[in-house]
């Protein structure tokens, strides 16, 4: 019997790592994305894709019910997310709207959904963000959303424990990805800008991101449940460096 995953928002960057890896590992998996070219490039053994809003719910529950088979689904990686950067003084409302129903209106919904196809053993993993717990300027949608996965993680874990249904969530920091040039490509940051809050002092790639996901979904992971690890190269804990 071979595990299974529903991974959204998986056509790329962090996402899409996620998929290589546990396909890899050995998981049926099943990708929901907007992206339908890019799904179908990702499209391969192991491997089913479901084009689509990962808003839709019943979209979620067609792609659990398909992938899991007549099993329990194993594990379901809530990836998807948007950003839409803008003075809070300045931000439109709709966009404001945008990015909570995708981060975190649909986060909440999809795991809802998934939750119906699990059972003890099963985990789900959540992608937060370092911007869920520090300040970053003209992303006050984005950060709020972030929190709010933080606070689902709790919940969800203290509410599913009992089921044997374990829920946590990574929090990278800044990592080689499309959105994260896009902000480069805005004006809104350099590479420097990011690499030089890590003690580290470089950008993380997603299959690192990959990994831990990886981690947290299999049996090694098997007592951890309600925790947000921070895959930021010590952003989250940094104060002071020496001689600065």
């Amino acid at each position: 019997m071979s595990p299974s995953a529903v991974i959204t928002g998986g056509a790329q960057g962090i996402g899409r790592a996620i998929v290589e890896r546990f396909v890899a590992d050995g998981y049926r998996v099943g990708v929901v994305d907007q992206n339908a070219e890019a799904l179908a490039a990702l499209a391969g053994p192991g491997i089913e894709v479901f084009p689509g809003d990962v808003r839709d719910d019943a979209l979620i529950d067609r792609a659990c019910t398909q992938v899991r088979g007549t099993d329990p689904l194993t594990t379901f990686v809530a990836n998807a997310g948007v950003i839409r950067p803008a003075a809070s003084t300045e931000q439109d409302l709709a966009e404001w709207e945008l990015t909570v129903s995708v981060n975190l209106t649909g986060v909440f919904t999809g795991t809802r959904t998934a939750r119906g196809h699990m059972a003890a053993g099963s985990s789900v993993v959540l992608l937060s963000s370092i911007s869920a717990v520090r300040g970053f300027a003209e992303r006050a949608a984005y950060c709020a959303t972030k929190s709010g996965v933080n606070g689902l993680v709790r919940s969800l874990a203290t509410e599913w424990g009992p089921a044997g249904i374990r829920v946590n969530a990574i929090a990278p920091g800044s990592t080689r990805t499309e959105m994260m040039q896009s902000m480069i490509d805005a004006g809104r940051a350099t590479e420097d800008t990011y690499t030089s809050h890590s003690p580290l002092g470089r950008l993380a790639e997603p299959s690192e991101m990959a990994s831990v996901v990886s981690f947290l979904a299999g049996p090694d992971a098997s007592f951890v449940s309600g925790v947000v690890i921070q895959v930021d190269g010590g952003w989250h804990a940094a104060g002071l460096a020496a001689h600065a």
